[in-house]
């Protein structure tokens, strides 16, 4: 199965305590640490629901063969192509427009891909050359790595890690490349918190959900 690990967190908060303040309405510096806790924890229930990163995340994904992806597809077809030749009960992807395989990337927006790596038929690590594979990365979906027509994956050794998988998601690696909306939203989570201590029946401000919802990535 795919094993995803973050190797760089994001650097940065989304927003400043003194951001934050403003929007609270608190003139003293009592509770600052409290505030950046809040930061934090909106934050990430922010990303948890858009299932994605605002700043620059870096992961690894490591696979035990080219197959194993997060995605689900019933029978591809019998072809020539290491990922159109089987049935994959939770993995596997080929697009019926191109035609071409596709890995699925879990994390979205996909900023870059650093590198793919594999160990070979004889164990010894590889990298696979950015000239075989596209960045694909569209607007509201996950991102994908799809193998350029005529590249075909390389065999593999059987281990858990035989393949690795580096890639950033995120807008960007300032506040400033996040989009207005999200630190809206984050905002008014952190003012939800803040003003009510105590548990709540509802997961978020219904504002928040609205102006998320744009930049809310779907499971598929």
């Amino acid at each position: 199965m795919a094993r995803l690990t973050v190797s760089s967190a994001a650097s940065t908060d989304i927003l400043t305590t003194a951001e934050v303040k403003t929007h609270l309405r608190v003139t003293h510096s009592a509770e600052d640490t409290y505030i950046g806790t809040l930061i934090k924890v909106a934050t990430s229930y922010a990303e948890k629901y858009c299932a994605g990163n605002f700043i620059n995340t870096t992961y690894t994904m490591t696979m035990e063969d080219w197959s194993d992806v997060f995605v689900s597809n019933s029978t591809l077809g019998t072809t020539s192509n290491i990922l159109k030749s089987y049935t994959y009960p939770f993995g596997g992807y080929f697009s019926p427009y191109t035609g071409l395989a596709q890995i699925i990337l879990p994390k979205a927006p996909v900023n870059s891909v650093s590198s793919i790596t594999y160990f070979d038929s004889d164990n010894s690590s590889q990298t696979w050359s950015s000239s075989n594979y596209n960045v694909i990365n569209p607007e509201n979906q996950k991102g994908l790595i799809e193998s350029v027509d005529g590249a075909d994956y390389p065999s593999i050794y059987s281990r858990g890690d035989a393949i690795t998988i580096t890639f950033v998601s995120g807008y960007g690696s300032a506040a400033s490349d996040v989009p207005e909306p999200i630190k809206q939203a984050v905002l008014l989570i952190i003012g939800n918190l803040y003003e009510k201590r105590e548990d709540m029946v509802r997961k978020m401000p219904t504002t928040s959900e609205y102006l998320l919802e744009p930049y809310r990535i779907y499971e598929y």
